[in-house]
């Protein structure tokens, strides 16, 4: 059940909990195991902001055989496909993972490689959830004939502040722990939930029934029992049962990522619904410090100005959208959200909005295009992801049609990055090159894709503080 709705600091909670479990090397160790396997990790990402926790990995955007057998064939052992689910509706979300598998199994198969499948959520709870864990486990069942023991429901977000502790999933507010059905996130009109407790929540979303026992492995396991003890519940799992993880730091993750490969390696074999914090430890990949400001710009685009596109609507948003206005001097252009849905006034409104941020951009201006902060809903969860869909959709077309290449590039919002990557940039690979801030990912565009060789700062809706986005273009601005 639910928590009380009593504040609770970080540190009240953290006092009473076992002590962190040092266990130092453990996330080399993970590196080398998998270099020496020759094991492939591939993550089915719902948005683009998954990769908010890597660097020097891949992410491919496009699901063919053929750009699947060009990610396996790197030597890296992680590939990220950008799936974009959380965007569409249940059918479509599933038809994508079902395509998916078929080219992944067919292209393994042919080039000797086994692997496992991470499906990567959101870490406030959003999204097809259990529908893409079930759909990844049938078609692997059919396809590869694999049978899964288990699917590990690990939402820990270490570095947005998302910690779960006695099988209860908290944002970090400040100082205060707030249980995420208390927040702006469970109120999403598409994916709301009313459970922070993990098990109710499986429940609620269907991912099992009432009666159900639900395994968890808890902070005790972890840093009490350490590897043995967590090795040996996963070994008593059977029948791809849902196992919530509880976790609050790094050293959790590693010793649940040393359990998980040793149980592998006896023969069992899972899913994962996961945030991005778990893809860091299970990968083995070592923190790096972040980009520097050089690293952030384009050399093509470097007497131009930077192009910062906010499409988000969360609360948030709005506020780190008003803090980069108040702070710089900067190019503002409103997308009148009303033009967009209708029809007639749509194909104006973004010509009108496409000439003004070449103008400014190719003046050295640094411009923010953000869509009118008015949330325009409808009273059905599939019209809402319409209209989400079309203001996206439109985004990116002001961005496929520009003649003038940023300095860099920052979109703001799931929906919203994934749209300009795979539309307005039409992306098919690119590289991970590591992070802005904590949990905001950098990629360089590929040479196929529009506005080539191009940092994109891919900023999620829901990380950050108030001052996050302008202390990121005022890193670039120095």
């Amino acid at each position: 059940m639910n928590p009380p709705s009593t504040p609770i600091t970080f540190e009240a909670i953290r006092s009473d909990l076992p002590p962190v479990r040092q266990e130092h090397g453990l996330r080399q160790q993970i590196q080398d195991r998998w270099k020496q396997t020759g094991h492939k990790l591939i993550v089915l990402d719902d948005d683009p902001t998954g990769v908010q926790t890597v660097h020097d990995v891949y992410v491919i955007t496009d699901w063919s055989k053929e750009w699947i057998r060009q990610g396996l064939a790197d030597d890296r052992h992680v590939l990220y496909i950008l799936t974009n689910t959380r965007s569409y509706q249940p059918e479509k979300a599933a038809e994508i993972n079902r395509e998916i598998m078929y080219n992944l199994v067919e292209a393994a198969q042919e080039m000797a490689i086994d692997f496992s499948v991470i499906s990567r959520g959101d870490s406030t709870l959003r999204g097809h959830y259990p529908l893409e864990v079930q759909v990844l486990q049938n078609e692997l069942s059919r396809e590869a004939g694999w049978e899964f023991d288990g699917h590990l429901i690990i939402p820990a977000f270490m570095e947005g502040g998302r910690y779960t502790i006695n099988d209860t999933h908290y944002l970090l507010d400040g100082d205060t722990l707030v249980p995420v059905h208390e927040t702006e996130f469970a109120r999403d009109v598409v994916f709301g939930f009313s459970n922070a407790h993990l098990p109710s929540w499986v429940i609620e979303k269907g991912g099992a029934d009432a009666s159900d026992p639900i395994q968890t492995i808890s902070l005790a396991d972890i840093r009490e029992g350490g590897v043995v003890r967590v090795h040996s519940k996963l070994l008593a799992t059977h029948g791809n049962a849902p196992i919530i993880v509880n976790a609050a730091s790094y050293e959790d993750l590693d010793i649940l990522s040393v359990a998980l490969i040793r149980a592998m390696e006896m023969g069992k074999r899972f899913l994962f619904r996961t945030a991005a914090s778990f893809v860091k430890s299970f990968a083995g990949i070592e923190d790096r410090p972040f980009l520097t400001a050089r690293e952030m710009m384009s050399a093509t685009g470097q007497n131009h100005g930077g192009l910062i596109i906010v499409g988000s609507h969360t609360k948030k948003t709005t506020e780190q959208l008003q803090e980069l206005i108040s702070r710089f001097q900067i190019q503002t252009i409103e997308i009148r959200v009303a033009e967009l849905l209708d029809e007639a006034s749509r194909k104006g409104e973004l010509a009108r909005v496409r000439d003004q941020v070449e103008e400014a951009m190719a003046s050295g201006q640094d411009t923010v295009m953000y869509t009118s902060r008015e949330v325009v809903t409808a009273k059905d969860k599939s019209d809402n992801l319409t209209i989400s869909q079309t203001i996206s959709n439109s985004l990116a077309e002001v961005v496929s049609s520009l003649r003038v290449t940023p300095k860099f590039i920052v979109a703001k919002g799931g929906i919203t990055s994934s749209d300009i990557a795979t539309k307005g940039l039409a992306i098919k690979k690119a590289k991970v090159l590591g992070q802005a801030a904590p949990g905001i990912p950098v990629w360089l565009t590929g040479s196929e894709a529009h506005l080539p060789h191009t940092p994109y700062i891919v900023f999620p809706g829901n990380v950050g503080n108030r001052s996050t986005l302008a202390e990121i273009i005022g890193t670039i601005k120095i």
